[in-house]
């Protein structure tokens, strides 16, 4: 608001920096002072998947926008954003992982699934697009679990919450669904170890997700990836994240939410080769996030800063 607004623009002041990088690029506060002080350099890294539904203010300006892909220039022209410089670069956090020289990496696991679950939220006061994601998530989970106990899988979860006091919680929400199938549960902290959720990811065979940024990114990188969202009719609609899906091939999308469709889907999914996989998946995949291994979006943004800062 703008009280915020009045913050950074005395902190700023002080400051007086070059350049500003910012991973909030749905601030209204620091696009408008983006767009006041055009003297400043100020680059907005987009962190996660965005929606129409209240993820992004509508209308603002933002002058440089590094993006995951290409599909977000969808959802600013149906939000009436604009941007001066608009670069599909792929995920910051996503090349940072993949650079990083890993301490004992993790060992392989079947079927990867990542949680929405939120054990910070009361279940009870939960608006209808939270009850729908909830659901969504428990039902992917308990038919992930049944198919990992028919096929003798193995069981990963990467957990929704970063702080230490909700992993138990989530963890015994888990352990509630899973009937006792055994599962490993792995917490990134946002204070340390924040990549160690895709460390985990790297080292799984099948992704299971309800439409989570991890879920595409492991799509990005030719993981084998399963979407749970497209089973609940009305979801991705009042979620506001058709773009993305619009582009999702059905290969990787559960379109049903009984057992027996998701075990379908999961054979056909595990039985392709990676190439043949690769060769269904990777133009759509390069499309929603643009990674280039070969020149990851930090590398990118050192020279941009660097280039800044000499000139």
């Amino acid at each position: 608001g703008s009280l915020f607004l009045g913050y950074i623009s005395v902190l700023i002041g002080v400051i007086q920096p070059k350049i500003i990088v910012t991973g909030a690029d749905n601030n209204t506060a620091l696009a408008t002072f983006a767009q006041s002080h055009p003297n400043i350099v100020t680059i907005f890294i987009q962190t996660a998947l965005r929606d129409v539904a209240g993820g992004f203010p509508t209308g603002i300006r933002i002058p440089n926008y590094y993006a995951l892909g290409e599909s977000e220039k969808l959802i600013f022209s149906s939000l009436q954003v604009q941007t001066d410089i608009y670069k599909p670069w792929g995920s910051l956090k996503l090349g940072y992982a993949l650079a990083e020289p890993t301490r004992e990496p993790f060992h392989h696991i079947d079927l990867c699934f990542v949680s929405d679950h939120r054990p910070e939220q009361s279940a009870l006061n939960l608006p209808i697009l939270g009850q729908m994601i909830k659901e969504t998530n428990d039902l992917l989970f308990k038919h992930t679990c049944k198919y990992a106990e028919k096929f003798g899988l193995t069981v990963r979860i990467l957990a929704k919450s970063r702080e230490p006091v909700w992993h138990e919680k989530e963890r015994q929400h888990y352990e509630r669904l899973s009937h006792t199938y055994p599962f490993e549960l792995v917490v990134a902290e946002k204070s340390s170890e924040a990549l160690e959720t895709y460390h985990a990811l790297f080292a799984s065979e099948v992704v299971i997700n309800n439409a989570s940024t991890l879920g595409f990114e492991a799509l990005a990188i030719g993981k084998k990836v399963l979407f749970g969202a497209p089973m609940t009719a009305g979801l991705i609609e009042r979620w506001g994240i058709s773009v993305y899906f619009d582009q999702v091939p059905r290969l990787i999308a559960v379109e049903r939410n009984n057992l027996l469709h998701f075990e379908e889907k999961l054979n056909i999914l595990r039985s392709l080769s990676v190439a043949e996989y690769h060769r269904k998946t990777t133009e759509t995949a390069q499309h929603l996030i643009t990674q280039d291994p070969r020149n990851p979006p930090h590398q990118q943004l050192q020279e941009v800063i660097r280039k800044h800062l000499l000139s």
